[in-house]
């Protein structure tokens, strides 16, 4: 069965050069993301108070912000607890006979959501694409082949992409990062 904590290990891989950019503000984007974490997307995550206090200590220096909040142990839980609980936990991770069929799923889900991510992975395997993480949908994924899920799953991802920047140009400046993203996990 899959592995929380080492998809999570990808995850930081994928998401975090160094402790100087866990904190940032992208240029697309009008919030704060946090190891991730968007606020605009999730305004009550319980950590936002830590990290603005932070950054008024830091008079709005958010990279030595972030370098202090990246050694918050306390912090640092409740960022693993928000992606245990909003994406690996619906995705049903644990019920996932292949770690790389996980990771693939999860941090996909990470990037554009838990509903598109669950849809790529269905129609991979040929089940209904509801967006529902089915005892049928984990079926049919733990049955099919893992080596052509990780291929067809990073096509998938790449077209996924390219249609959303081709609706948002602006978007385009996340290409290069997005496939090597996709094809990374």
């Amino acid at each position: 069965m899959a592995n929380f904590k080492q998809a999570y290990e990808v995850l930081l891989g994928l998401e975090f050069s160094d402790p100087g950019n866990a904190l940032h503000q992208n240029p697309t984007e009008k919030g704060l993301t946090y190891m991730g974490i968007y606020e605009k997307a999730h305004p009550n995550w319980a950590g936002w108070g830590m990290v603005h206090t932070m950054i008024d200590v830091k008079k709005g220096d958010l990279k030595s912000a972030s370098k202090v909040l990246m050694q918050n142990d306390f912090l640092q839980d409740l960022v693993v607890k928000f992606y245990r609980v909003n994406f690996w936990d619906k995705i049903k991770g644990d019920d996932i006979n292949s770690q790389k069929k996980a990771d693939e799923i999860f941090a996909f889900g990470v990037n554009v959501g838990i509903r598109t991510a669950i849809k790529t992975a269905q129609r991979v395997v040929g089940v209904v694409d509801d967006g529902n993480m089915s005892e049928a949908s984990i079926s049919a994924i733990n049955r099919y082949d893992e080596v052509k899920f990780d291929k067809e799953y990073d096509k998938s991802e790449i077209t996924y992409y390219n249609r959303l920047i081709e609706k948002k140009q602006n978007l385009k400046i996340y290409a290069n990062g997005w496939r090597t993203r996709a094809e990374a996990v």
